[in-house]
């Protein structure tokens, strides 16, 4: 007989390991634990073994999560466990396999965000770079909280494999950014790529704007100055290095600092060469 309130607990569990949310490390053996007793208690529901293959997954146990998986699928639709076993493929680098699992899956629930995420990453590494894009703007349109590592996955895919790669990533990191808010991590790589198409004011205006969340660090002062040779800004190139080279002394050392520090002279020397040049 099934028991509802042991199905409600499987199934937020096998949502929240299926989301990323949930790691391996030692707390895995007491769940794992709890899983092996729940399930001799009540062998056939398929909810409690994609649980348990799903952990098994997750913590790098392959045979024994596809023993499971392979039961459960015996014992409900293999749609829903579609989406456990792409999963279990795309961390064994069977890439191919792992997209044929997710296909499934997404043909009988299409408005699942995370099926989308895990078939652009299994695309990306077998190489079929349209399905990869086309799942990452899927994914995109449908979560409510895509992060912004994942959109740094997605344009760097873009700005690879696409011959207009560096527009459209700059068009997604645009999208992100208006959807997320200013993100150092994903306006800097925008920078970075504003360089790569040789707009070096667009780089420019792009690193300005971190100016109120990064500022104060010798790291934004840096990546400053360099930009500003790179525009032949020699001037203002100076005076940069010169405030974070001031505020360098005030700071106490550490490892980072001394670092940046020699940075600031190699910076210096290559001034004073531009001025001798002149």
């Amino acid at each position: 007989m099934r028991n509802p309130v042991l199905l409600i607990w499987a199934v937020a569990f096998i949502a929240l390991v299926s989301g990323g949310n949930v790691q391996a490390h030692a707390g895995d053996h007491r769940t794992l634990a709890e899983l092996d007793a729940i399930i001799k208690k009540s062998p056939a529901e398929a909810a409690l073994l994609v649980a348990r293959g799903a952990l098994y997954s997750r913590s790098g146990q392959w045979d024994k999560a596809e023993r499971d998986l392979r039961l459960a699928e015996t014992l409900s639709s293999k749609e829903d466990v579609a989406f456990e076993l792409g999963q279990l493929y795309y961390r064994r680098g069977d890439h191919q396999k792992a997209l044929e699992y997710i296909d499934t899956y997404i043909g009988a629930y299409p408005n699942y965000p995370p099926a989308f995420l895990l078939r652009a990453r299994a695309a990306g590494e077998a190489k079929q770079f349209d399905l990869a894009h086309e799942s990452y703007y899927t994914y995109f349109s449908l979560s409510p909280d895509p992060q912004p590592g994942e959109y740094l996955a997605a344009v760097r895919l873009l700005a690879a494999t696409k011959p207009a790669g560096i527009n459209n990533a700059l068009a997604l990191l645009d999208m992100a950014i208006s959807k997320l808010g200013l993100n150092p991590q994903l306006q800097r790589y925008a920078m970075q790529l504003e360089l790569r198409r040789d707009d070096i004011e667009g780089a420019l205006d792009r690193w300005y704007s971190l100016e109120d969340q990064l500022g104060e660090t010798p790291e934004w002062g840096i990546t400053l100055a360099r930009v500003l040779i790179l525009a032949d800004k020699v001037d203002e190139a100076r005076l940069v290095v010169q405030t974070v080279k001031d505020r360098l002394i005030s700071l106490r050392q550490t490892p980072a600092r001394k670092a940046a520090g020699e940075t600031i002279a190699r910076l210096e020397r290559q001034l004073d060469e531009v001025q001798t040049n002149y």
